[in-house]
């Protein structure tokens, strides 16, 4: 028979009995609808994060810091203080500047002095201040107001979204910019904003006179600073969450050491004078920053193809830390293929099911059609021809069953695309019907429910060309 013919028949067969057809189909549409919605949601929050990283050029960078050992995201820790550090000074950008493939460097620090966020009533502890380079390098993703710019100086801050929960302005974020906050400083604080002399004058007043394990508490200082933005806590950043943002000039002044005390040279300065000599306190400003470098830098390389080359580089050539992002954020999404595995099996146990119903279906279809198989085997039909006329329905049932799964899964998805649209813009993200069906997955589902359907049809099919034509002509 011709391909064609064995359709005709197979279709004939399958709408005889069509409330039977229907509920194998049915089962089968089960499994194929869980697949396809289980795995068109993990490939699309997968794709959907790949894609936000694509676009703020996050792949084309590279993090560089004094730790050898680090991760993209976790290696932007205190600035380098120890002897054997490789300090993260300018010296060393210029270098790592005129390296390959390299087009711009942003500079970070954390000041570390700061341990509360206070505005009016509200008293927040504070969990880190974070500095940079505002060169376009670094991007956040601000829900209102603007984020640094190089133009930005002292007393100008961004705070990231849970804080500004935390302050009373949920949900009204435009509310707080131009609002006036205070970080509270620890107990010893000598950058700017701090009063080294007063500082002196209490050392000198409570301090001197204390006993063995006594600790001098020195008075905290609080540094105002103006909100020009609100950062999303939930962005692609690193370390987003719970976080001020403040200029970096701010924060060169923020780590300065402010002494106020005998100069240095007091010894020239007393040396021809009769008698005991007081040499007079002045004030000395070390450039801490300067001294101890960076924390780290995020360096940006022309094409995301080469930041683990880059990476590489840094790490052989100045014995330093660098981890490139699209590596570790690979490495990071491949956990959705582990969950796409798990999700495709437990919609793959639903298929299996299925296929016990299409072989429960194929079978009692012989016991119904016997005599029918006699008559075609005494006509000349051959074992194989009857053997593949079944395999060609139990086929089609799985076909047609992988084909309505896909589309009830593709109307879920136009469903589901509104709702997640209007969650999407509720936090500011402009992206949009995030749900997509790709054309692998249809061609997947359809093609496996269809080998399903056929493999499970091979018992039946066998069964039915084994038939003896006397006795299924005599069967009743």
């Amino acid at each position: 028979m011709r391909l064609v013919d064995y359709i005709s028949l197979a279709l004939r067969n399958i709408t005889r009995r069509k409330l039977r057809s229907a509920l194998t189909i049915f089962a089968i549409v089960i499994g194929a609808t869980s697949v396809t919605i289980m795995l068109t949601i993990v490939f699309s929050a997968k794709g959907f994060i790949n894609d936000q990283f694509e676009q703020n050029g996050t792949f084309q960078q590279v993090q560089v810091s004094p730790q050898t050992d680090i991760n993209w995201g976790n290696g932007s820790g205190q600035n380098c203080n120890s002897s054997d550090c490789v300090k993260l000074t300018q010296a060393l950008i210029n270098k790592l500047a005129k390296l390959p493939h390299v087009i711009g460097i942003a500079r970070q620090t954390q000041p570390y002095n700061f341990d509360g966020l206070f505005y009016g009533s509200k008293k927040l502890k504070l969990n880190q201040v974070v500095a940079y380079d505002a060169n376009g390098i670094i991007d956040n993703h601000m829900l209102a107001g603007r984020d640094i710019t190089q133009s930005d100086g002292n007393g100008v801050l961004t705070i990231t979204s849970d804080y500004a929960d935390g302050l009373g302005f949920k949900n009204n974020y435009q509310a707080l910019i131009g609002k006036t906050v205070k970080l509270h400083t620890q107990g010893y604080y000598s950058g700017v904003g701090s009063d080294p002399v007063g500082r002196q004058q209490y050392m000198q007043t409570h301090c001197q006179n204390m006993g063995p394990g006594q600790n001098c508490e020195l008075p905290s200082v609080q540094i105002t600073g103006k909100v020009v933005g609100i950062a999303d806590a939930n962005g692609l950043t690193n370390s987003s969450g719970y976080t001020v943002r403040v200029p970096l000039s701010w924060a060169r002044g923020m780590e300065e050491n402010q002494d106020y005390g005998p100069a240095r040279t007091s010894g020239d300065y007393c040396r021809n004078m009769p008698g005991p000599c007081m040499p007079p306190n002045v004030l000395t400003v070390t450039d801490e920053l300067a001294l101890n470098g960076y924390s780290s830098l995020i360096v940006k390389v022309d094409n995301a193809t080469n930041a683990a080359a880059v990476a590489q580089n840094i790490r052989g050539t100045f014995k330093i830390g660098a981890a490139d992002a699209e590596t570790a954020i690979k490495q990071q999404l491949s956990v959705f293929n582990i969950v796409g595995i798990i999700l495709g099996g437990l919609g793959g146990i639903a298929l299996i099911v299925a296929a016990v119903g299409v072989i429960n279906t194929m079978v009692m279809s012989i016991l119904e059609r016997t005599r029918e198989i006699g008559v075609m085997r005494a006509v000349g039909a051959r074992r194989s021809a009857i053997s593949r006329l079944f395999t060609f329905e139990a086929s089609l049932l799985g076909m047609a069953g992988g084909i309505l799964g896909v589309l009830i899964g593709y109307g879920l998805t136009l469903i589901g695309n509104p709702i997640l649209n209007h969650q999407l813009k509720g936090n500011n993200i402009g992206s949009s019907n995030i749900l997509s069906l790709p054309i692998w997955l249809v061609i997947t589902v359809i093609a496996g429910t269809t080998v399903i359907g056929m493999l499970a049809g091979l018992y039946p099919a066998r069964k039915a060309a084994k038939l003896d034509p006397v006795e299924a002509l005599h069967y009743e």
